[in-house]
């Protein structure tokens, strides 16, 4: 198949749409679902899709291959498109939590199995805390921002899986981002480096 003019969106969907078809089923994490929810604010090339209903790998390597995707390392490539796709391992959880629920992003391009937005947040500041992966700090934030989502919510998960220190740095960095008329990527890092600097 050709994914050549396909949208990174539109690839996830239709991949998620075979899968299923094939009784593989999947939610979508990783930096795809920040971008979804960062609406745009994050870009990636990459799609990572948990296999929730634990399918063989054979299952979905032939899956896949009907799509006219082969398996190069941990990721599924096609030549038609620079967009790889990964299935991260099972179960799904973020930082030590299972997730129970999951949603559906019902977008232009198809409907995309997806986590929660809160649990994208938390996910990426389980990277922030255990990798120190700024960068994921920065998107978490984002999100927040983009869906008026209250840092307190995530301050006892940030304190389960590190220390109280990790939720204020995001609360500040929270807060900074609510003074910007407009949000975008670049604004949140100056503000964190700024931060971490000052907290040197």
């Amino acid at each position: 198949m050709d994914f050549s003019r396909a949208t990174i969106t539109e690839l996830a969907a239709r991949v998620a749409e075979h899968l299923h078809n094939q009784g593989i089923e999947v939610v979508l994490v990783g930096g795809l679902a920040v971008e979804i929810y960062s609406e745009n604010l994050y870009l990636t090339k990459d799609i990572d899709m948990v296999n929730t209903n634990y399918q063989t790998p054979v299952q979905l390597h032939r899956a896949m291959a009907q799509l006219g995707f082969t398996k190069k390392g941990r990721v599924y490539v096609n030549a038609t498109t620079d967009i790889t796709v990964e299935f991260p391992p099972a179960p799904l959880s973020v930082g030590n939590e299972l997730i129970q629920r999951t949603t559906t992003a019902e977008l232009p391009e198809g409907r995309i199995p997806i986590l929660r937005a809160e649990d994208v947040v938390k996910d990426r500041l389980a990277a922030f805390i255990h990798w120190r992966d700024t960068q994921s700090l920065v998107q978490a934030t984002a999100i927040l921002l983009k869906h008026s989502l209250a840092p307190e919510a995530f301050k006892a998960f940030c304190e389960r899986e590190g220390s109280s220190v990790h939720y204020q740095q995001l609360l500040h960095l929270y807060q900074c981002g609510k003074v910007h008329p407009q949000i975008t990527m670049a604004q949140l890092e100056a503000d964190l480096a700024r931060l971490l600097l000052n907290n040197l």
